[in-house]
């Protein structure tokens, strides 16, 4: 009988230490959004069909779904890269997402593609990873793949306006 008691506790402090161990495992999160982007851009250029462009663009992310951690968080990237005979080349960036609750998510990008024509949007493909954030953030994860749309023609001259699709993915410890 004491055997059988003693097998039994062990057994429910080994299960209890599994369970808490389950319980304390990173929750990984995936979420379907549109962030649209207004971007000013800096052109210097490097000859007769290329050129070098750094900018700094705001924006605004929706999840497909109305919720989620990055739901109306706005973002704020800036970044550099090349232009060779309208292609985007070497793109690189840094930036940060402003949640919903105050916390902060710090990201980088990389990407490469095309720039808009009149009557075509420029499409860029790239990587965002999610390299820290604040907050309940802290210690957060992650990387996605992203298609970005450049719209051919802005509602103000001298000004990038674009929408991305992306599905974030992301763990919070």
């Amino acid at each position: 009988m004491k055997k059988t008691i003693g097998i039994l506790g062990l057994s429910l402090v080994l299960l209890l230490s599994f369970g808490f161990s389950v319980l304390a495992q990173p929750k990984e999160a995936t979420e379907s959004v549109i962030t649209t982007y207004y971007a000013t851009p800096k052109v210097v250029p490097l000859g007769a069909d290329r050129a070098v462009m750094s900018y700094d663009a705001i924006g605004l992310t929706i999840s497909d779904t109305g919720q989620g951690l990055f739901h109306q968080g706005t973002v704020r990237i800036i970044g550099l890269l090349t232009i060779e005979k309208g292609k985007l080349n070497d793109e690189r960036g840094s930036g940060v997402w402003n949640l919903m609750n105050g916390d902060k998510v710090f990201v980088t990008v990389k990407a490469a593609g095309e720039m808009a024509k009149p009557g075509v949007a420029g499409i860029t493909k790239g990587t965002v990873t999610i390299i820290g954030g604040t907050g309940k953030c802290s210690g957060i994860k992650g990387s996605f793949e992203f298609t970005r749309y450049a719209l051919p023609s802005a509602a103000i001259e001298g000004v990038i306006q674009s929408y991305v699709k992306a599905n974030i993915k992301y763990m919070l410890p």
